[in-house]
């Protein structure tokens, strides 16, 4: 998932630019004798709090950037670490280095179902929760929304939640839309919008025909209602900038969008937009923190992970990227922000669970046809 800048962080004495130069990150890994194999210390070797001896170099994939940026500086600061970030569009970026035996990542934001792969295929360090301090501090709610704890193991420590809601004008409707059935609605016409995700449309065309959104029954009627609402369609966004866009410039009344997107187009850019989850339900998933087996510098990754999970540091990915951080933020809220991070306890929300190959394959032979409708 998902939040990706194009801009790249300025350079100074803590940060260096990574990803586009990951031949130099390869160099500054092995400077610190981090090597092919990654360091020989382990997560699970710290016995009590803090860890001993951490390296001085941190080098961590997260997406969230705003937060990053901040983070590199105020970790960086307080730990005496010099801290880089790589920005990714797609998890198999940072997949497909793990998978080739990993020696430069230290820290990865994760998403839930790249979390389980990763387990499954043994490349993640398992984290020692029982003497990290900030592992009280993530809420239970977010605790028991993914599979990162496995056979009395834990192998992540969330970082946020993060909802696909409808977003919605709220100048132009009296009330938040009740269902998706206003996606369908020819009263709008030309004033709504799709997001161009095979998974993320077909799931919310699952959920408007009565299916469920992980193992649907009906993939013909999934593919008929999306051929139907095209003509409806102002148009399908590709990225998340595109479709915040939609919204601030007031293009389009209604589509999905990301909460983090909503709260940035209402507060930041000061448009009348808002969320909901639609009646027959909103996925959402959620982004963790894990340390890849042949991280060069384990310590400083796992102190990283803990210390972002402190109150004010998890309050500050609110701040920057207004998504629902793992962590209880309630009292370093505004008023308004409080009530706009607060999802009803009767809302149906449905997490976003790895889809079986079969429905991905469908789902993405769907989408094909659709677009090319």
């Amino acid at each position: 998932m998902r939040e990706f800048d194009d801009g790249r962080p300025t350079v100074n004495r803590r940060r260096f630019v990574q990803g586009a130069t990951a031949a130099g990150i390869t160099a500054a890994a092995g400077c610190l004798g981090g090597g092919g194999s990654g360091s020989d210390r382990a997560p699970m070797d710290v016995e009590e709090w803090p860890p001993e001896d951490l390296e001085s170099n941190l080098n961590m994939w997260n997406w969230y950037d705003s937060w990053a940026d901040w983070a590199i500086d105020a970790f960086g600061d307080e730990f005496d670490v010099q801290v880089s970030n790589t920005g990714f569009s797609s998890p198999d970026q940072w997949y497909s280095q793990l998978e080739a035996d990993n020696s430069e990542i230290d820290n990865v934001a994760a998403t839930t179902n790249w979390v389980e792969r990763s387990i499954e295929n043994d490349y993640l360090h398992e984290l020692p929760v029982d003497v990290m301090p900030n592992w009280e501090n993530i809420s239970d709610r977010i605790k028991e929304a993914s599979s990162f704890q496995q056979d009395g193991s834990v192998y992540a420590v969330p970082e946020a939640l993060v909802l696909y809601p409808l977003t919605y004008n709220d100048e132009y409707f009296d009330e938040a839309p009740g269902s998706w059935g206003v996606l369908w609605d020819d009263e709008h016409e030309g004033d709504l919008c799709m997001w161009d995700n095979a998974t993320v449309s077909c799931q919310i065309a699952a959920m408007y025909t009565g299916q469920d959104p992980i193992q649907p029954d009906d993939f013909d009627e999934i593919q008929e209602v999306l051929v139907q609402q095209k003509p409806l369609l102002q148009t399908y966004w590709g990225d998340y900038q595109q479709g915040m866009s939609l919204f601030v410039n007031e293009d389009v009344v209604a589509g999905p969008l990301t909460m983090g997107r909503t709260y940035s187009a209402r507060f930041q850019e000061g448009a009348p937009v808002h969320y909901t989850a639609p009646d027959e339900g909103a996925m959402y998933t959620s982004d963790l923190f894990v340390i890849p087996k042949g991280s060069p510098n384990p310590m400083a990754s796992l102190q990283f992970t803990n210390w972002a999970s402190e109150t004010e540091n998890a309050a500050k990915l609110f701040e920057t990227m207004g998504y629902q951080p793992a962590v209880d933020i309630s009292d370093e809220l505004s008023e308004e922000d409080a009530e706009f991070t607060n999802w009803p306890d009767d809302w149906n929300l449905v997490f976003s669970e790895t889809l079986s190959d079969e429905v991905r394959s469908r789902y993405d032979e769907i989408w094909t046809a659709v677009k090319a409708a």
